[in-house]
C-alpha cells in the first residue's frame, strides 16, 4: 500500500501514539471505575481511546485519499527532538539526585526548551509554547489553583501566536475562568481549587 497523503499519515500516527499513551498510562496507574461511578482513569482512558480511534481513521484515509501534493515540513528536525527529550531526562535525573520534586524539574525543562525554541527555532514556537502551556497547566493546577493555572495556560499559549495582544488574551482568560468555574466547579462539582491553599 502506498501513502497518498503524508500529512494525514503522520497526523494519524501522532494521534494514535498520543491516545494510546494516555489511555494505557491512565489504566495502569489509576482505578477505572464504571460509567456511573467514574474512577480517575475513566475520563483520560476514554479520551485517549477516542483520540486513537480518530487517528486510525485519519491514518486509513492517508492511504485512500490523495493529498494536496505538498509534503509535510516540520519546523524542527530529529536532532532538536532528541535534545528536547535529553533536557527533560537530565532535569528529572538531577532532581531525583538532589531530592527535589520531579514536578519542578519538568517545569524547568519546559522553560529551557521554550527559551531555546524561541531563540533558535522560531518556526516551531507555536507548537512548543502551546505544548509547554499544557504542561504548565497540568503541573501548577493543584498547588496554584484554577485561576493561576488557567492564566499560565492562556498567556503562554498566546505567546506562541504571530502577535500577542494583552487585551485579547486577557478577555479570553476571563471568559475561560468564568466558564470553567460555572461548568466544572459549580455545575459538575469537581473539587478544583480556585486559588493556592494559603489564600483559601
Amino acid at each position: 500500500m502506498k501513502i497518498k497523503n503524508s500529512k494525514d499519515f503522520w497526523s494519524g500516527v501522532m494521534f494514535i501514539g498520543t491516545g494510546l499513551f494516555f489511555m494505557l498510562w491512565a489504566i495502569f496507574n489509576y482505578q477505572m471505575g464504571t460509567a456511573v461511578r467514574m474512577g480517575p482513569a475513566y475520563f483520560p482512558a476514554v479520551l485517549g481511546g477516542l483520540l486513537a480511534f480518530l487517528g486510525l481513521i485519519v491514518l486509513v484515509e492517508s492511504f485512500a485519499l490523495e493529498g494536496s501534493g505538498t509534503s509535510l515540513k516540520l519546523p524542527f528536525n530529529i536532532v532538536d527532538l532528541v535534545i528536547a527529550i535529553a533536557i527533560f531526562a537530565v532535569a528529572v535525573y538531577v532532581s531525583a539526585k538532589l531530592g527535589v520534586s520531579s514536578d519542578y524539574a519538568v517545569l524547568a525543562a519546559a522553560l529551557i526548551v521554550s527559551v531555546l525554541t524561541v531563540l533558535y527555532r522560531p518556526n516551531a514556537k507555536a507548537l512548543v509554547l502551546i505544548s509547554v502551556a499544557c504542561i504548565v497547566y497540568g503541573y501548577v493546577m493543584k498547588p496554584l489553583g484554577l485561576v493561576l493555572a488557567t492564566a499560565g495556560l492562556v498567556y503562554i499559549s498566546g505567546l506562541g501566536g504571530h502577535e500577542f495582544k494583552w487585551k485579547e488574551v486577557t478577555v479570553l482568560f476571563v471568559i475561560l475562568i468564568v466558564f470553567s468555574y460555572a461548568v466544572f466547579v459549580k455545575g459538575l462539582t469537581l473539587p478544583f481549587p480556585m486559588w493556592p491553599e494559603r489564600f483559601s
